[in-house]
């Protein structure tokens, strides 16, 4: 069944009409007719059910309606949008994370050199990679 402009028009507007059904249960089988289609049409009634669920729905309600939409085109490209947020935060942190880890085992290394008057080895240790994880795994900077 492919949904026209009316059908989209139709079905958005279910949720806003009386009846016996409530609002929640209007919004989550008109997520269960759209699911069926795959197409844009769909998608666009997907996204107006879900603004109507965000509009008038309380918590609870909102989280039966997420359930009907996470196997949906549009809850699934949701959900890997979110992903993709979540793994860029967690790489950007851990970078970060790293950056301040080697800042501080570089800050160790040059303090236990200088203050053991090691100067030649600082300098060599600041140019030569291999030389100086040797210096730190010498003097236990982890």
């Amino acid at each position: 069944m492919d949904f026209t402009e009316d059908d989209i028009a139709q079905l958005s507007m279910i949720p806003l009409m009386g009846g016996q059904m409530s609002r929640k249960d209007k919004i989550k089988e008109g997520i269960f007719i759209a699911k069926e289609e795959h197409n844009d049409m769909a998608d666009k009634v997907m996204a107006m059910l879900y603004t109507l669920a965000d509009k008038f729905l309380d918590g609870i309600e909102l989280d039966e309606i997420k359930e009907a939409m996470v196997m949906t085109r549009l809850g699934q490209m949701i959900l890997d949008d979110g992903i993709r947020i979540g793994e860029l935060r967690g790489r950007e942190a851990g970078i970060n994370e790293g950056s301040e880890e080697t800042q501080k085992r570089m800050d160790s290394l040059i303090n236990i050199l200088l203050t053991s008057n090691r100067t030649d080895d600082c300098l060599k240790a600041s140019k030569d990679a291999a030389y100086r994880k040797k210096l730190m795994d010498e003097l236990g900077i982890k």
